[in-house]
């Protein structure tokens, strides 16, 4: 049974978020992480994010995501003081809406310490990118507060970065969540990885080109010719890994087949260049000369990016001369 909280909690801040807590059991206690536990803890998780994105939404775009750190390490610190203890208005918005959770429905006091770990480590995971509120706007994002127009141009922002960054469509899209994963949940667990569910999106990807590695030659090719635009991370991958074994032939041969099938395969070229640099100059420079000439028709590049491939493959065949 909840505890009676008397006044209501916001009003001169005298309750606790730890009253709301259960003792830990043994068994309870044996938990290490809620990775692969979200959806058992679906609510307590939710809540406390979006309570962070409602709050940078609707209250202070100017927080950033290390603002939202600062805050849930705090409270897991002090969640046994008062309300009256903390002093920045996140915090008590994840305090307060944590309590009216945890009033029907208490988890225990280990339990509520891995949630906000939980949190932290999503946080981190977008650690990476080129935003001081990467986490604070993805979350926004998610949690379907942005307008339409918000949405389209963060929908952009991160695509640009994906390209900036070399990696595929299928990739920006799970850093999007737009249901994609299952593309790279189905090709991993395909070749008999488990527990791909825990996996953060770096470790998924990492998982991927392993299992990639993994296949039988003939496999390799054909999911390659069936995929290969899509993650064409792995292309330049197997086309590096033929490289180091000397087999230029094969390396030949997939080009052929992989041209003959798509049209304008920027990334194609740009390995192929990068294979061939030092075994054949003249070579590289022509596989750079192709990419040039498709980047303009490459549509999914922000036009600053496009300026930097162009300049970058200009120094190339400059060089190569």
């Amino acid at each position: 049974m909840s505890p009676d909280t008397g006044n209501k909690f916001t009003e001169g801040g005298d309750d606790s978020l730890s009253r709301y807590l259960k003792p830990d059991s043994p068994e309870i206690k044996e938990i290490k992480s809620l990775q692969g536990k979200e959806y058992e803890y679906s609510d307590y998780l939710g809540t406390i994010e979006y309570s962070i994105a409602r709050y940078f939404y609707e209250n202070d775009r100017g927080i950033k995501d290390k603002d939202a750190v600062a805050a849930l390490n705090n409270i897991k610190n002090n969640y046994d003081k008062k309300i009256s203890f903390f002093e920045q208005d996140l915090e008590i918005e994840i305090i307060e809406n944590l309590i009216e959770l945890l009033e029907d429905e208490p988890i225990s006091h280990h339990e509520f310490k891995l949630a906000i770990d939980y949190v932290l480590e999503v946080i981190d995971n977008r650690s990476w990118m080129e935003d001081d509120q990467a986490y604070l706007k993805w979350a926004a994002y998610v949690m379907g507060l942005f307008t339409e127009k918000e949405r389209e141009e963060y929908e952009t922002e991160i695509r640009k970065l994906a390209a900036r960054m070399g990696f595929s469509s299928k990739h920006a899209d799970l850093m999007l969540m737009k249901g994609e994963e299952e593309d790279y949940f189905e090709f991993v667990e395909n070749y008999g990885a488990e527990g791909t569910e825990e996996l953060t999106d770096e470790e998924l990807i990492a998982e991927m080109e392993k299992r990639f590695l993994s296949m039988p030659e003939d496999e390799k090719f054909d999911f390659l010719l069936e995929n290969g635009p899509e993650f064409y991370e792995l292309v330049g991958l197997y086309l590096s890994d033929l490289s180091e074994r000397g087999e230029f032939d094969k390396i030949q041969t997939l080009y052929r087949k992989l041209t003959e099938k798509y049209d304008d395969f920027l990334y194609l070229y740009v390995y192929m260049g990068g294979v061939y640099l030092e075994k054949d100059p003249s070579l590289a420079k022509s596989y750079f000369e192709k990419a040039l000439e498709t980047l303009d028709r490459t549509d999914e590049l922000s036009d600053s990016t496009r300026e930097v491939l162009r300049a970058q493959f200009l120094n190339l065949i400059k060089k190569l001369k």
